[in-house]
């Protein structure tokens, strides 16, 4: 079915055709002004059918994206509730690489920053010397789930190890929150005793996400060996180049 605004479009470029052709001929300025008229209606016809082409496609990527969302739960239920870490209900490893990789992707996009911060948490003795690892990992991944914003992404990335994803947010923005965290554990009656921290941030320390995490793990690693066994746990920014 045609459209009536593409009818009247096409009528009108006709009619417009004809009036510039017979102005030219006979010489009538009147022919001129009904061929730049018939012109001007062609125009805005082109410009609404060019707004309703844009309002489809919109539409047609929002159906599209609540598709994809209302297939995921029937689809992958019991993968995504495989990427869940039972200890802490936080996202586990594989996850984190997958929202790393988003986040720099639309970091490119958007042109904003995004931060990794890995953290990794020592355990304090009990009376026994023993390490309680299970208790201390899930106080701390209740007290991340408290502290963070709603927009960070915090996942278990290994026994002892968390990793963080802040959109929007430079290297002093990763900084800030991992002492936010260090400040929170002190006041907090868990079992944990410090926290180490590396950060690395897109685009300053890499262009891409393997890059970024390679960078913030590095740090990870000086800041754990720079413990020296007091305070809250060192912070490390990641440096341009890992050699």
């Amino acid at each position: 079915m045609v459209d009536r605004r593409a009818l009247l479009g096409l009528l009108s470029g006709l009619a417009g055709l004809a009036a510039g052709v017979g102005a030219t001929v006979l010489e009538r300025p009147a022919l001129g002004a009904a061929a730049a008229a018939c012109c001007l209606v062609t125009t805005v016809a082109a410009l609404l059918l060019l707004n309703r082409a844009q309002d489809a496609e919109r539409r047609v990527a929002g159906a599209a994206a609540a598709v994809k969302l209302l297939d995921l739960p029937t689809v992958a239920r019991e993968e995504a509730t495989s990427l869940v870490d039972p200890e802490t209900r936080l996202p586990d490893d594989r996850f984190f690489e997958l929202a790393v990789e988003g986040r720099v992707a639309a970091a490119r996009r958007h042109l904003w920053p995004v931060t990794v911060v890995l953290l990794e948490i020592g355990v304090a003795a009990d009376a026994k010397g023993h390490r309680p690892q299970a208790d201390a990992v899930a106080a701390f991944g209740r007290l991340i789930q408290e502290t963070l914003r709603e927009s960070d992404i915090a996942c278990r990335v290994g026994p002892l190890t968390f990793g963080l994803v802040l959109e929007d947010t430079a290297e002093e923005g990763g900084v800030w929150t991992a002492e936010r965290l260090q400040i929170a554990l002190a006041q907090d009656v868990t079992k944990v005793r410090r926290v180490a921290a590396g950060v690395a941030s897109y685009p300053t320390h890499g262009l891409t996400a393997d890059d970024v995490l390679a960078r913030s793990q590095a740090a990870l690693t000086r800041a754990c060996a720079a413990e020296a066994g007091r305070g809250l746990g060192q912070v490390e920014v990641a440096q341009a180049d890992l050699a």
